[in-house]
């Protein structure tokens, strides 16, 4: 099953802003471990949109909980959006109309 998550925060509780005001944060090697997803979870893309401290990501996992247990690091700095999806190209694959 695809999700597409939005992860939100602010530079108040912005890890890399509160890390360059000499800020105890953890490393990105920690913060940003998400990124390479777990073994219930695959990361198929993610996308920074940094001027508005705003991360997008196509995942993939059986289950909702998996997807937010591996985002739960975003939900004390923001709001997290993790909205199930419908691949529609594979859809349109699968009915046989692709290149049609």
């Amino acid at each position: 099953m695809l999700f597409h998550v939005k992860a939100q925060h602010d530079n108040v509780t912005c890890e890399g802003a509160r890390r360059a005001k000499g800020e105890d944060v953890a490393p990105t090697v920690e913060t940003e471990r998400w990124l390479e997803g777990n073994d219930k979870v695959k990361v198929l893309t993610a996308l920074g949109y940094i001027s508005e401290h705003r991360y997008y990501a196509i995942v993939e996992s059986d289950n909702y909980s998996d997807v937010n247990l591996l985002m739960q690091g975003h939900v004390f700095n923001g709001s997290v959006e993790i909205l199930p999806c419908l691949d529609m190209m594979e859809r349109r694959k699968g009915r046989g109309e692709w290149g049609k």
